[in-house]
C-alpha cells in the first residue's frame, strides 16, 4: 500500500516543463519526463532526481492535474514530469538582443522593461474559492480573470517576450510548502497578507508567510465574517459569546485574524478550531449542528450556504472580523522574485488604468448576487401552453387556473 500511495502521487501541469526523451532517473535532470518502472516509488525517483526522497510530494503535485485520483493508471511505463525546484530552475537564459541591452534612459519611460532572464511565469491557484477562483466560474473566477487579463497586457507590452500559465492544484495547504517554497511554481494567488509589522500578534502560519514570501499590490478586498446558525445565541464577537465555542476554518486558510486585535481566540484557547478540507465541509458541519460557527470571507460563505441549500438556517454576525486584501505571492528565495512582482504589479497598474478592471469585478459580482436569488427557468419564456383550457373564474371575471398556494406565496401573506 505504501508503494501504491507513493506512486499514486504523480501527475499534472503537463505543459509546465520542457520535454525530453525519457531515460533512467539515476541520470535524469529536472524539467524532463520519466517512465515509472516496476516496483518503483516516487520517493525513489525524488531521491535520485533531487537527492531527497521526502520531495516526492513535489512530483505528486506537479502531476496531480493530469490523472487526479485515478490509481488504475499508475502502472509501470507511465510517463511523468519531473519539475525543477530550488536552484535547479536556473536554466541558461537567451542572449540579450541589442534592444534589450539598451540602458533604461534610452528606452521609452512608459514602455515596460523586459527581463532577459524571466521568459515564463508559472502561476498557481485552486478551485473552491467562489467568486474569486474556480474553473466552473466564468473566466475561472474574478481574481483569476484579473490575473489572466493583467498578464496578457504584460505579454503585449513586452512584445511577446513573456509567457505565463495558470495551473490548478486543489490542495491549498500544499501551495506555500512545498510548491512555492521549492519553486515548482513561480507565484500563487489569491493569498491574504498578514499584518507583518506586528509579528508579536501573529500565529506561526502568518509568521511563516511574512518571513518567506513577497506580496504583490492588492488584487481586491473582502470582508471576513463569522457565520452561525439562525438560532445561535452568538450576536457579537465579544469573548463572552465566543469563549467555549467550536469554530471552523478550512485547511490552508490563514488563522491570523482569529488572534488579531487582541482577540487571541486560539492563542488563549478560547475556542476549539476544526480545519476540514473545504468551505463546504465547514458549512455542512454547521448545518448539522456539530460546530458553532464558520470563519470565512463573506462572498465565499454566502456561495457555499446557497449551494448547500442552507440559506434559511444560517446567518452571519453583523460585526466583521476584518477587511482583508488578496495578493499574488512569490517566495523570497526565488532568484527572480522581484522581477516577477514587477511584472504582476505593472500588469495590475495598467489594467486599472483602463475600464477593464472595474468591468471584470462588476460582472462577477453581478453574477454572484444574481446566483444568490431564485431566478425563473429561462426555458419558461419559450414554453408553449398545453393541457386543459383554463376555466373562467366567475367570481373575479378573469381567466384563472385554480392552484394551491405555494410556500413562497404563503410566506408573503404572513407579514
Amino acid at each position: 500500500m505504501r508503494r501504491v500511495a507513493l506512486v499514486f502521487a504523480a501527475l499534472a501541469c503537463a505543459s509546465l516543463f520542457t520535454t525530453v526523451s525519457p531515460r533512467d532517473a539515476a541520470s535524469q535532470d529536472c524539467g524532463s519526463t520519466y517512465k515509472i518502472k516496476e516496483n518503483e516509488t516516487l520517493a525513489d525517483i525524488a531521491a535520485r532526481t533531487y537527492g531527497q526522497p521526502g520531495l516526492w510530494t513535489v512530483i505528486f503535485y506537479a502531476n496531480q492535474e493530469r490523472l487526479g485520483n485515478n490509481a488504475s493508471l499508475l502502472v509501470p511505463g507511465l510517463e511523468i514530469r519531473l519539475p525543477c525546484i530550488g536552484r535547479g530552475t536556473n536554466r541558461p537564459a537567451p542572449r540579450a538582443t541589442p534592444d534589450e541591452e539598451a540602458s533604461p534612459a534610452q528606452q521609452n519611460p512608459n514602455k515596460m522593461v523586459a527581463s532577459t532572464l524571466v521568459r515564463r511565469i508559472e502561476l498557481l491557484t485552486a478551485d473552491g474559492y467562489p467568486p474569486f477562483t474556480g474553473r466552473g466560474l466564468e473566466g475561472g473566477g474574478m481574481i483569476s480573470e484579473i490575473i489572466e487579463t493583467a498578464m496578457a497586457l504584460v505579454k503585449q507590452e513586452t512584445g511577446g517576450k513573456l509567457e505565463y500559465k495558470v495551473s490548478w492544484v486543489n490542495d491549498w495547504s500544499a501551495h506555500l510548502d512545498p510548491l512555492l517554497v521549492n519553486r515548482a511554481f513561480d507565484a500563487g494567488f489569491p493569498w491574504i497578507k498578514p499584518n507583518c509589522q506586528d509579528t508579536a500578534s501573529l500565529d506561526e502560519d502568518a509568521k511563516f508567510r511574512c518571513s518567506r514570501f513577497f506580496y504583490s499590490d492588492p488584487l481586491n478586498e473582502f470582508v471576513l465574517r463569522l457565520f452561525v446558525a439562525n438560532d445561535s445565541p452568538i450576536k457579537t464577537l465579544t469573548d463572552g459569546q465566543i469563549k467555549g465555542t467550536t469554530l471552523c476554518r478550512p485547511a490552508g486558510y490563514s488563522m491570523a485574524d482569529l488572534d488579531a486585535n487582541g482577540r487571541n481566540w486560539l492563542k488563549d484557547s478560547k475556542i476549539i478550531l476544526l480545519r476540514p478540507a473545504s468551505i463546504d465541509d465547514c458549512f455542512r458541519l454547521l448545518g448539522d449542528g456539530v460546530i458553532d460557527g464558520v470563519v470565512i470571507n463573506e462572498l465565499g460563505g454566502l456561495a457555499s450556504v446557497n449551494s448547500l441549500g442552507l440559506k434559511s438556517q444560517i446567518r452571519s454576525v453583523e460585526e466583521p472580523l476584518a477587511i482583508k486584501t488578496m495578493h499574488v505571492i512569490v517566495a523570497k528565495t526565488h532568484p527572480y522574485s522581484r522581477t516577477i512582482l514587477y511584472y504582476v504589479n505593472e500588469g495590475l497598474q495598467r489594467l486599472r488604468a483602463t475600464d477593464k478592471y472595474d468591468a471584470i469585478v462588476e460582472r462577477h459580482l453581478q453574477r454572484f448576487w444574481d446566483s444568490q436569488t431564485s431566478q425563473p427557468d429561462p426555458s419558461l419564456g419559450s414554453a408553449r401552453a398545453s393541457g386543459p383550457t383554463a376555466k373562467k373564474d366567475d367570481a373575479n371575471g378573469a381567466g384563472a387556473v385554480s392552484q394551491a398556494p405555494s410556500p413562497a406565496r404563503e410566506k408573503n401573506t404572513k407579514r
